[in-house]
């Protein structure tokens, strides 16, 4: 049986472009079948997913491969990525790896998110795997937002916005708005205010089935974001609702990478050795 991969390349990163060329070429000498995925209904009956970028790629390429839950590999063209597993003079080696069984699969939780409008019709769906963001659309005024978890009603936020993020997405907004750094190993909820103007400034963490909805109050209309994409406008009275996906990311890995010395890389930061720990000083 043909083996198939399907291909999600930055287009805007020359080496990645010359990479994907040279996986095609690979791909016929090897009689493995290569396509480059538009829609998510392209990951049908494929194998393996290959990303050519950095994380915003690898997002791209979870979204497309989702539905079908084909695993997705990752190859690194940016800077030191959380979620991509290889370097791109790894990638050959990597795939003849995959295709002999010698990979393992780490699951990422998602979030399900719908979105209700004003106007009739179905609610719109998406799929985050890092965060959805309820922010205001422009400067100079906060947006009103009400909160219900689990069905019933939280709290009343003014703020610049809302961000409901997964273990995976700790490291992205909710990071810069000072959420915390959660294992993403772990499912739950991070549902972190963005510069809110009220006494209560803290991030809660929900279980993944506590349903988050958010519905706009006051103010101007407000922008949804999924994965960093904007996707609706909301206007007064129009609200999203947020859980956990019953599909979550399957990655393909290869080799144990550390989540956490990729957290202190990232960051810069040089623990003490065990030597100066016991030292005293």
């Amino acid at each position: 049986m043909l083996n198939n991969i399907g291909l999600v390349v930055h287009p805007k990163r020359p080496e990645a472009l010359i990479v994907a060329t040279e996986l095609e070429e690979w791909g016929l000498e090897h009689k493995v079948g290569v396509k480059h995925l538009f829609e998510p209904r392209d990951s049908q009956g494929l194998d393996l997913v290959v990303s050519l970028g950095g994380d915003g790629t690898m997002l791209r390429a979870i979204d497309l491969s989702l539905l079908h839950q084909v695993p997705v590999m990752g190859v690194n063209f940016g800077h030191l990525g959380y979620l991509t597993e290889t370097e791109p003079d790894e990638l050959i080696p990597s795939l003849e790896r995959f295709f002999k069984g010698d990979y393992e699969i780490e699951e990422r939780m998602t979030l399900d998110i719908r979105v209700h409008k004003s106007s009739p019709g179905p609610a719109n769906r998406f799929v985050a795997v890092n965060e959805l963001v309820v922010e205001k659309s422009h400067s100079g005024h906060v947006v009103k937002l009400a909160v219900s978890i689990g069905g019933s009603h939280f709290l009343n936020y003014e703020a610049d916005g809302l961000i409901v993020a997964t273990p995976t997405g700790s490291t992205a907004y909710s990071f810069s708005s000072r959420g915390p750094v959660v294992s993403p190993m772990l499912e739950a909820m991070l549902l972190t205010p963005i510069s809110p103007h009220m006494l209560f400034d803290r991030v809660m963490v929900l279980a993944p089935f506590e349903q988050v909805t958010i519905r706009v109050l006051d103010g101007p209309k407000a922008t949804l974001m999924v994965d960093g994409l904007n996707k609706e406008i909301l206007a007064i009275g129009e609200s999203v609702t947020v859980g956990s996906s019953l599909l979550n990311a399957r990655l393909a890995k290869f080799a144990e990478r550390d989540f956490r010395n990729i957290l202190k890389a990232k960051f810069g930061l040089n623990p003490l050795s065990p030597t100066d720990l016991s030292s005293g000083d």
